[in-house]
């Protein structure tokens, strides 16, 4: 920065920056605010991290119309679901649909949301054609999806798209919260085990072990204690919203897969389906697109399993 740099006026925090600003504050230690200049210290941080939740929500494939008639046309779709069925008790289970269902249908036939699932290869053997030689006992592996899960609804794709740039910058401030209770609950457990040293020495076990120990448990509780003052969590918060990769990332996924769901080598013996796996603060990761509900889908859906649930087959 050169001399007269230091006359130039310092660019404006908007409203809106600000606002994540100290959300991001307060999630961590509300007595962060209280730091002089906390906020144009944070801003070039929240700024990144911002943008990289959005080149993420950007980046999440789709979106895809998932209905019973794009399972028998849409090879994604077909790969995701084991039958058509599966979509229509996906809808009529999923919490999403019940929470947001009525207020979506006031607002357009279509609406977009997140859908998450879990996926699992199963290894196992199978035949094989190769030119006009069938191979039996080939080692092959199944693709398929469980616990299929819809989220953070919204009119249409732009809309579904900023409000998941904005939950993952929710998520990615949880990340860093549970973080610090981490480190909040070392401390306790650093407490407790330097008074039980203490006791114990008071007691007359000054062992040169002993003795080592309560030095020991001191340094560290010092470490802890310092780590949690309001300077360092904000040292620490700026570092992590600096480097939100290391929290949250979105993963490219193609993979050749036939239409029975085995994975195959070759373009020409399946279908190319790309997808993407997110990493989350969740330990088990999602595999995520955009997916198109029309409502009259969903609708029949759960009008569909309402009726089933009131047959008894004898």
């Amino acid at each position: 920065m050169g001399f007269f740099d230091w006359f130039k006026p310092r660019p404006t925090i908007d409203a809106a920056l600000r606002a994540k600003i100290d959300q991001a504050a307060q999630a961590i230690d509300p007595l962060i605010r209280q730091i002089a200049g906390y906020e144009r210290r944070l801003a070039p941080a929240v700024e990144h991290a911002l943008a990289h939740c959005s080149d993420i929500a950007r980046d999440i494939p789709g979106p895809y119309e998932i209905s019973r008639a794009a399972f028998a046309t849409d090879p994604l779709v077909h790969a995701l679901f084991g039958s058509a069925d599966a979509i229509d008790q996906m809808f009529a289970t999923s919490q999403c649909v019940r929470e947001h269902f009525a207020q979506m249908t006031l607002e357009s036939d279509q609406c977009c949301a997140l859908l998450g699932m879990r996926l699992h290869e199963k290894p196992g053997f199978g035949a094989q054609l190769e030119g006009e030689i069938v191979h039996a006992d080939v080692p092959q592996r199944a693709l398929y999806f469980t616990d299929h899960t819809l989220a953070e609804p919204a009119p249409d794709e732009a809309a579904a798209r900023q409000r998941l740039s904005d939950a993952l910058f929710d998520g990615l401030i949880k990340a860093i919260v549970e973080h610090v209770a981490d480190v909040r609950a070392e401390r306790a457990d650093l407490d407790q085990a330097k008074a039980i040293a203490e006791a114990r020495l008071r007691a007359g076990q000054a062992t040169a072990v002993h003795t080592r120990r309560l030095a020991s448990l001191q340094e560290r509780l010092a470490a802890t204690r310092d780590a949690l003052q309001p300077q360092r969590l904000l040292e620490t918060l700026t570092a992590s919203l600096n480097a939100p990769d290391t929290l949250l990332h979105l993963e490219p996924i193609e993979l050749c897969v036939d239409r029975t769901g085995i994975i195959r080598g070759g373009e020409a013996a399946g279908d190319v389906l790309r997808f993407a796996r997110l990493t989350t603060r969740d330990p088990r990761h999602w595999i995520v697109l955009l997916a198109r509900l029309d409502h009259a889908d969903v609708r029949c859906a759960l009008e569909r399993f309402e009726t089933a649930r009131h047959f008894i087959v004898i």
